[in-house]
């Protein structure tokens, strides 16, 4: 057991309160009948979830403006605040208002790109 006052040094800092795999799995375990989910780093790439879905997410990103969320059917889109985004499929059974909801707050929380660590 550590002494009390013993302090912690680590190099690398602090790490993402959550990573792109976190995130999906933390929408889909608050949010009711999300079908499928993507990460996308800002050049567009996917960094986590069904790839089947990217394509939709790219033309809604590229065609609405540079607000943080855009919708087009079932698809929901939400921007982080590195340009990222995640991307949602609704299901019928998804209370939409709330998965926007959950949606934002999961972007503003995670960043897709991954902080520059500083020279030791």
């Amino acid at each position: 057991m550590r002494e009390s006052g013993t302090r912690v040094f680590s190099p690398a800092g602090m790490t993402a309160p959550l990573t792109p795999a976190l995130v999906l799995a933390y929408l889909r375990e608050i949010s009711l009948d999300v079908r499928a989910a993507v990460v996308l780093d800002p050049a567009g790439e996917p960094l986590a979830g069904e790839e089947g879905i990217v394509a939709r997410a790219r033309e809604l990103l590229a065609s609405s403006s540079a607000g943080a969320a855009a919708s087009a059917g079932d698809l929901l889109v939400a921007r982080t605040r590195d340009g990222g985004a995640i991307a949602v499929i609704a299901g019928d059974f998804a209370i939409r208002s709330l998965l926007e909801h959950d949606l934002r707050n999961a972007a503003d929380v995670l960043a897709t790109v991954a902080p520059e660590r500083p020279e030791t």
